[in-house]
């Protein structure tokens, strides 16, 4: 995940650097905690399926290519972005969750901010079609 790809997909450059920033400081860590967790569960006989799922989609994030930044029309889904992270955050130690809720915190105001844009887009259509049958 980077600015570029972010601004790409309609968000100012002022958002994209510390939602890329804060990604950056603890994407590695989260992966790295999940691997551990997926041998330990492996080693114990447990099913380790929905964390190999959740690292999986995590990694699809940080390459830009989860399901939810390709669909049409394409862009980075912080609402997406936002609900992994909340779910690794369930695994993680103490040491890593401060500065996962602060990434967490970041997508969760840009997940805010694209659906008060979506809400506004869908009413001004719905008073277009409004004006138009009168």
């Amino acid at each position: 995940m980077d600015v570029f790809e972010l601004v790409d997909n309609g968000i100012p450059a002022d958002e994209a650097r510390p939602i890329v920033i804060a990604w950056t400081w603890v994407y590695l860590d989260i992966r790295e905690e999940l691997t551990q967790r997926i041998k330990t569960a492996t080693a114990l006989g447990g099913d380790p399926s929905r964390l190999k799922e959740l690292r999986r989609e995590l990694g699809q994030l940080d390459r830009c290519a989860h399901r939810a930044c390709t669909q049409s029309p394409p862009g980075f889904s912080a609402h997406a972005a936002l609900r992994l992270v909340q779910e690794a955050l369930l695994y993680l130690p103490l040491e890593l969750q401060g500065d996962t809720h602060r990434l967490a915190a970041l997508l969760a105001d840009r997940a805010r901010l694209d659906q008060a844009r979506a809400e506004r887009a869908r009413a001004a259509l719905q008073t277009e079609r409004d004006d138009h049958r009168d």
